[in-house]
């Protein structure tokens, strides 16, 4: 009953030959190496988890490094805003009056001196902000300077302290060291208790590393860390110089807690022995738990040296010599890992800067942390690898019997199988599915003319699809122009509507009125005319305005100033504001720049005739240095910039236009004051 072919015998006489010799081949080979592997894999696994992990924390590190960098900038730029806001302020030459502002010091008279004289204070229990001033200056105009100019950082200071995370505390310092400070903390009795207020009777401001001899960078200088004497812990301090010109007005600072960043270090552990801390590049300790400063000696700490004053004076020098030897400046500047010996154990060091700071980061962590799980691969091997050759063996086993059997069910159906594929394949093409394959089973004339098949069938999709594909591509290109044609004639009948059509319906008016006055008093003619021919002109700007945002190419071919000339006339002639401009010589910039500048100085004008009220806008284009500014100013209401305007795009989408042109966007506003909208770019 049963036949065989010839293909079918020698498939069956290959496949048992075949799978004889796997069978052979494989139970050597494993039997034979599966010791060799075993050792192999065990010191594999340790090199492979050692260094694996030294990337990890590596990356741990660096990540650290640049959070902590990175919280601490952040920090120190709330001292650059608050002295750019004092200096901005100050620049534009108004005066501001707190006489009716209640609970706010801003000037001498306003403090009591204390008992023994040692400070000036504000007495008042329902201040926001502590003031003190020295005791041995007396008050004088500079005194109440300071006072009236830093009483703007009142409703400042609580936003930007918000915004510091390890932050505790804000202040300005006036060149006589008059103090404004947030938030309130006693500090007159705190300051004469613990000695501080006798202590500052002799400091002058020119010691100070901000003051302009020792930073005539005027850049924000970080101080020491120190004990602070108001019961704050240990902290570290940013300053930021105030200069209005060339005057130095004192600074703004800010105090960070290294108390907090002490805690944080310490939940950062990535195996249970290690530890992390903080050091300059000079090898002095920044921020270490107690505990961890105890292992990090190669001695026994005093304990003195473990208090938070002795911690703040230790060097890694002074307690461990020998991998202070291995840390230097160089080396820390950068990221790297180290091998050493801590307490007797093994370890390694991985580092990473703190650039902005000259800080670095450690994470020390012992050998045996890592190896200890390479030891426990190593046992999970010895016990599962006899096992794993009995199941082999047993695998093996019942696949050859199983393919033995299938292998005589194969061959009969060696033949058939091909031609009922083939004829399966031929039904599904003819019912429409172009997505039918027949599997190549043999190098034969039935294999060739399956593969044949296959070609055949591939083509017929690939050129189905791309015809399907070019359809669509054509459609959705028809949709688009009628989508894009339709919203164009829908913007240019709202700007004609808007604008052109309600000018020529005030000339149509304009003109009956002058119609009847010519028939009643000829003389008085002039007036209609009059307003005939500026609803004309008004039209024309309007008309050259839409014209050319409908020609945005004439950007390249009339430049820039000839389209901001005709959007102010524009403005001028439909709003009746009076727009000053000055824009000197056509900038040498790219065309989108230029395109950028406009909708910016477009939007711009457009909110300040929605909303600001104003009768005035300024308009300037100059090049300063080497950068190309834009200016919008008004003399409207103003409003709060801090403030969130739902629904109001043009304040996101003027930032978006400068950010991609490389540029800056700024804006000046405050209900009352108008707005300056200035924008940044280089030529």
């Amino acid at each position: 009953m049963f036949k065989f072919s010839n293909i079918s015998t020698k498939i069956v006489a290959g496949l048992f030959v075949f799978l004889l010799l796997v069978a052979a081949v494989t139970s050597f080979i494993v039997k034979r190496g599966f010791d060799q592997a075993e050792q192999s894999a065990v010191q594999l696994s340790a090199d492979s988890l050692q260094s694996q992990s030294q990337l990890t924390l590596m990356q741990l590190a660096q990540q650290q490094a640049q959070l902590y960098d990175h919280e601490l900038q952040r920090a120190a730029r709330m001292t650059v805003i608050a002295a750019d806001f004092m200096e901005k302020i100050h620049a534009t030459g108004k005066n501001i009056d707190w006489s009716n502002t209640k609970d706010v010091v801003y000037e001498s008279s306003q403090l009591t001196l204390s008992p023994d004289g040692l400070l000036y204070y504000d007495a008042n229990p329902n201040r926001a902000t502590e003031i003190l001033h020295i005791g041995s200056i007396t008050p004088d105009a500079t005194t109440d300077q300071s006072l009236h100019d830093s009483a703007i950082l009142e409703e400042l200071f609580p936003s930007l302290l918000s915004q510091a995370e390890t932050g505790v505390g804000i202040y300005f310092q006036g060149p006589q060291l008059t103090f404004r400070y947030y938030p309130v903390r006693n500090l007159p009795e705190l300051e004469i208790e613990n000695g501080a207020a006798q202590a500052a009777q002799s400091i002058r401001i020119e010691d100070l590393p901000v003051a302009p001899n020792n930073n005539p960078e005027r850049k924000t200088v970080w101080m020491p860390p120190y004990i602070d004497d108001a019961g704050q812990g240990l902290l570290v301090s940013a300053d930021t110089p105030i200069y209005y010109g060339d005057a130095f007005q004192g600074f703004i600072g800010i105090d960070i807690s290294l108390s907090r960043l002490v805690e944080r270090l310490n939940t950062v552990k990535p195996t249970d022995g290690s530890f992390v801390f903080l050091m300059d590049t000079q090898g002095r300790l920044i921020a270490i738990s107690q505990e961890d400063a105890k292992r990090l000696a190669s001695r026994d700490l005093t304990p003195q040296e473990t208090s938070p004053n002795g911690l703040l004076t230790l060097n890694l020098k002074d307690i461990n010599p020998e991998l202070a030897k291995a840390m230097t400046p160089d080396i820390l500047s950068q990221s790297g890992t180290l091998n050493t010996v801590l307490n007797g154990q093994p370890a390694f060091i991985i580092y990473a800067p703190l650039p902005n700071l000259n800080w670095s980061l450690s994470i020390i962590v012992p050998l045996n942390d890592v190896t200890a799980k390479s030891q426990e691969v190593s046992n999970a091997i010895q016990q599962n690898g006899s096992a794993t050759v009995r199941d082999t063996l047993l695998v093996m086993s019942i696949f050859l019997l199983t393919a033995g059997f299938f292998s005589i069910l194969l061959s009969l159906r060696f033949i058939t199988r091909p031609i009922m594929q083939m004829l399966r394949g031929v039904r599904s093409i003819t019912a429409g599915n172009l997505d039918v394959s027949v599997p190549v089973l043999a190098n034969d004339e039935l294999g060739e003319l399956a593969e044949s098949f296959n070609q055949m069938t591939n083509e017929l999709k690939h050129r189905t699809h791309e015809l399907t594909q070019t359809s669509a591509e054509l459609q959705f290109k028809e949709a688009q122009l009628k989508v894009a044609a339709l919203e164009e004639r829908q913007r240019l009948a709202r700007e004609l509507h808007d604008s052109v059509s309600q000018a020529l319906y005030g000339i149509a008016l304009g003109a009956r009125t002058a119609q009847a006055q010519l028939e009643r008093d000829p003389a008085k003619l002039s007036e209609p005319l009059d307003y005939i021919l500026s609803l004309a002109e008004a039209g024309l700007s309007e008309m050259r305005a839409l014209i050319f945002e409908l020609r945005p190419e004439s950007l390249q071919n009339e430049g820039l100033v000839a389209a901001l000339t005709k959007q102010s006339n524009a403005v001028r002639a439909r709003h009746k504001i009076t727009v000053t401009t000055d824009f000197g010589k056509e900038p040498n910039i790219p065309l989108d720049a230029k395109e950028a500048l406009y909708r910016i100085a477009q939007e711009a004008m457009q909110n300040t005739i929605k909303h600001a009220h104003a009768t005035k806008i300024d308009l300037t284009l100059k090049e300063q240095n080497d950068h190309l500014v834009l200016e919008i100013r008004d003399n409207g209401k103003g409003f709060d910039i801090m403030h969130k305007y739902p629904g109001h795009l043009g304040l996101k989408s003027m930032p978006e236009r400068a950010a991609q042109i490389g540029g800056e966007f700024h804006i000046q506003s405050q209900p009352g004051e108008g707005t300056t909208i200035t924008v940044t770019i280089p030529k």
